[in-house]
């Protein structure tokens, strides 16, 4: 079995996506040590050069694995490359926002903990979050409201995780939003399940690789309204 699958949804990064993963392969194999990996670039729905640019790498590195969606779906994409990893532990990143060091303690809580998701928190006590002070009173009010209607223990559901994959894919299997509430469902869905889950803090820099493809005026309702189902099947 392979030891670790790192799954990277792509949409529309054709101005970062060579230079992130070059970067981002040596990387992992300095850390895993000679360890077997693959990633998983999840495209979904560019319409710029991010489809060939993927092609390419994977002729360059045959670690790397293209899995392709028609829609634009971070969501979907998400959980697609879930459900298509091979490893025995997963990796969510995001092409503008991968951590090392992160992996590294996620692994010795697998190994040595028998942690099954471990979540890098951008607000729990040691993490530092240099976003913009609009998208840190979001991240933060959507994380209140998670703690009052469903009980959620942790701090934070967007941004890198870990995890066991054959605990979560059966989870995974069960949610049905898409966008950027997957993170969310998922989590909250391994919490009532009874799974062992950690957070540890992580370094936030808003690098302004990209923009961000979150718009609250434009995705807000969306969200609310997947909030309310959610709560509706969870909790009543």
């Amino acid at each position: 079995m392979t030891y670790l699958s790192v799954v990277i949804p792509i949409h529309n990064e054709e101005e970062i996506l060579e230079s992130e993963i070059r970067a981002l392969l040596p990387a992992l194999d300095a850390a895993l040590k000679g360890g077997d990996y693959e990633v998983l670039l999840v495209e979904n729905g560019s319409s710029d050069k991010t489809s060939d640019i993927a092609a390419e790498l994977v002729r360059s590195y045959p670690k790397i694995r293209v899995i392709s969606m028609e829609k634009p779906d971070y969501g979907g994409a998400m959980k697609e490359g879930i459900l298509q990893s091979k490893g025995k532990y997963t990796a969510i990143f995001n092409i503008d926002f991968w951590d090392i060091e992160a992996l590294k303690k996620a692994l010795h809580l697998f190994e040595n903990e028998d942690k099954d998701v471990v979540v890098c928190s951008k607000t729990m006590k040691g993490s530092r979050d240099t976003r913009s002070l609009k998208r840190r009173i979001i991240t933060r009010s959507f994380n209140l409201v998670l703690r009052m209607f469903f009980g959620y223990k942790g701090t934070d559901t967007h941004g890198i995780k870990f995890f066991r994959t054959a605990r979560i894919v059966p989870i995974v299997r069960k949610c049905w939003t898409g966008g950027g509430m997957l993170d969310t469902e998922f989590l909250l869905r391994s919490q009532y399940d009874g799974l062992n889950m950690s957070e540890i803090p992580v370094v936030c820099v808003e690098k302004e690789k990209r923009k961000s493809f979150f718009g609250v005026a434009k995705h807000g309702p969306g969200v609310l309204r997947d909030l309310a189902k959610l709560f509706a099947e969870l909790r009543l």
